[in-house]
């Protein structure tokens, strides 16, 4: 892995090194400019790979959203997203996926953390729209810093900090693989939470399978310790906005939002990575 430095001007970031040009230029001068170095403070990492061409995030924007807790959001706007989708698509037998954590003896999915999965948010029930992976015993935190890596080779096109004060809102990713699927891992862990970081990769982040993308947290509505994983089709979108059911039961919370989100174990719904995510109920 590469690390490319970065500087910043009003409408760009550019690296510094003009072989590896990579040019976002920013939806518009109000989305805060002066924000942009507390956001973007890690250099873009471009792995050693010719998979993804090397101009691949050209031209995309970028916008930013504040939510009510004071949480910053910076993603590529939907009609970039599907830009980069088809430009960077794959046949599936070109594909490499990985488990997104080491299958170690401490690391298991427990029975209420299922996709869909109702859980109590006060006096409310509200969905479970993902996958649990929990990483050490009782869910506290490790004495070591457990890693998560890409499960597959894509983009980041969604970064999400939380703010160093509350701990509603979760640091979080988005990328999207070369499959077409997107890929969230949630509740990641604060810089502060161990002494060697992993910065969080920022938006236009060009990622291999297995890459370094984090370490396990508990940030955000949540006191263990786990990975939240959630993988998203936009045939499940289409599906899901059109089924009054979901919608209702996505109304419960804003929280579980309608994103496409299909069952992480099924391998009809999500594909090959289904399979691998199956090993962590292999008893050891």
């Amino acid at each position: 892995m590469k690390i490319i430095p970065t500087f910043i001007t009003h409408k760009r970031i550019l690296p510094l090194f003009t072989a590896v040009s990579l040019m976002v230029p920013l939806k518009t001068a109000k989305e805060t400019t002066n924000l942009l170095p507390n956001v973007f403070n890690s250099a873009y990492i471009i792995p050693n790979s010719k998979s993804l061409h090397k101009n691949v995030i050209q031209g995309l924007k970028i916008i930013k959203s504040v939510n009510f807790q004071g949480g910053v959001s910076y993603m590529f706007d939907s009609l970039s997203v599907k830009i980069l989708k088809d430009r960077i698509m794959r046949q599936d037998s070109q594909i490499v996926y990985k488990l997104p954590i080491k299958n170690t003896k401490n690391v298991y999915l427990e029975p209420f953390g299922m996709f869909g999965a109702d859980r109590p948010n006060g006096k409310d029930i509200r969905p479970h729209l993902g996958l649990d992976i929990f990483v050490s015993p009782y869910s506290r935190k490790p004495k070591s810093p457990v890693t998560i890596y890409s499960p597959i080779d894509g983009v980041v096109i969604s970064h999400k900090r939380a703010r160093k004060d509350d701990n509603v809102i979760s640091n979080c990713i988005t990328m999207l693989g070369v499959d077409g699927r997107k890929y969230s891992f949630d509740h990641m862990a604060r810089p502060t939470d161990y002494k060697d970081s992993i910065p969080l990769p920022t938006v236009g982040t060009i990622i291999n399978a297995g890459d370094k993308i984090g370490y396990v947290g508990a940030t955000g509505e949540t006191t263990m310790w786990h990975l939240h994983l959630i993988v998203m089709t936009d045939e499940e979108l289409q599906k899901q906005v059109k089924n009054q059911s979901i919608v209702d039961m996505a109304k419960k919370s804003d929280y579980c939002p309608i994103r496409g989100q299909v069952n992480p174990l099924s391998e009809k719904d999500a594909g090959p990575i289904a399979k691998l995510l199956n090993e962590y109920r292999v008893k050891k």
